[in-house]
């Protein structure tokens, strides 16, 4: 069974430069702490050690942390706190270069995660299977979904699934092993994405959906496989109404860790010009850069959103704080500024 690398907590944002496209930092080492991550890699089917040469590196975080290798085990050191990333293993030519799901960090090290390498034969009878040849320009999506739990989440339709330009999805069975004739998920949770785009990638919700989908926007490169977790919840989106600033604007950037960086010391302050603790929050947000930090007219470009979360190419921000679009702070944000960002 392949161990989740998801650790569900809260996550901060760690010298953000809204209203910045500065560097994150002078390269002298990791802004908001340092951390360690231990672990090894491992075969997606058998969740075995590998027992060949890898490498490993990691993507989301910058500057990039040191990492040490012996044999399949890996050591991560120097990650900032309160970040989210995701490990790239390489073993050719037996294994794909694979990125994980999102490795996230708070305020302490993490033992034991495993990061999963998928197998040149494994997609080979994928491939087979589903009748798709795949390309060297684009890369493969597995996703697992799993309940609020975190537990596999059978019967989720392939209509709730989408990608755009992309091959799928299609699905495993209890087994992890390919089965054509599947419309929905089994009870792995196992579905799979080819010819999907490189960049970042996230989960669509159509219209019409049953279910709402949580998934990390993750990397992908041409010719690698990305693995992913999506939160399922039975029933549409549904969004917040009616978002207060003062009530529940302001308690995200404490609870998220954002005044430890974003204060009149803190590193978020000196490379940002940006402070968000005291009794001018709202207006270091929306007066003081005007359309810039917060964007009435384009909600979703507002560097409140964008500065933490994944992009391609990446901005100044050192690491990701939103996982993606379904973030229930994010979310919050969102609403607050298509709501017109008022002072309430």
């Amino acid at each position: 069974m392949l161990a989740r690398c998801i650790v569900l907590v809260s996550i901060a944002l760690t010298a953000c430069s809204f209203g910045s496209s500065g560097s994150s930092g002078s390269g002298d080492g990791p802004v908001g702490g340092a951390l360690t991550v231990n672990g090894q890699v491992v075969d997606f089917q058998t969740g075995a050690a590998l027992d060949v040469a890898t490498s490993v590196s990691t993507s989301g975080l910058s500057p990039a942390p040191k990492v040490t290798l012996q044999g399949a085990a890996f050591t991560i050191e120097d990650i900032p706190e309160n970040s989210a990333f995701q490990v790239l293993a390489s073993a050719p030519p037996t294994q794909r270069a694979t990125f994980s799901p999102a490795v996230i960090v708070t305020d302490a090290d993490l033992d034991g995660v495993n990061v999963p390498s998928v197998s040149e034969t494994f997609l080979t009878s994928l491939a087979t299977t589903f009748a798709v040849t795949p390309s060297t320009a684009k890369g493969v999506l597995f996703v697992h979904l799993v309940d609020g739990q975190g537990k596999s989440k059978a019967g989720v339709a392939a209509t709730n699934l989408t990608i755009t330009g992309a091959k799928g999805p299609y699905f495993l069975d209890a087994t992890r092993l390919p089965v054509a004739s599947l419309t929905a998920s089994s009870s792995s949770g196992w579905a799979v994405f080819f010819e999907v785009p490189v960049g970042v990638v996230s989960l669509g919700q159509p219209a019409g959906a049953t279910v709402t989908l949580d998934m990390a926007v993750s990397p992908l490169n041409a010719g690698t496989v990305t693995i992913a977790e999506a939160t399922a919840t039975d029933g549409a989106p549904v969004l917040p109404t009616n978002v207060k600033f003062a009530a529940q604007i302001v308690p995200i950037f404490k609870a998220r860790g954002c005044v430890a960086c974003h204060s009149g010391g803190g590193v978020g302050k000196q490379l940002g010009d940006l402070t968000l603790d005291g009794p001018k929050v709202y207006d270091e947000l929306v007066k003081e850069r005007p359309n810039t930090r917060v964007r009435v007219t384009s909600p979703e470009t507002s560097l409140v959103l964008t500065m933490p979360s994944r992009e391609d190419p990446p901005d100044g921000h050192p690491n990701v704080t939103f996982t993606g679009p379904r973030d229930p702070d994010y979310l919050k944000l969102l609403v607050w500024i298509r709501e017109g960002a008022k002072d309430n």
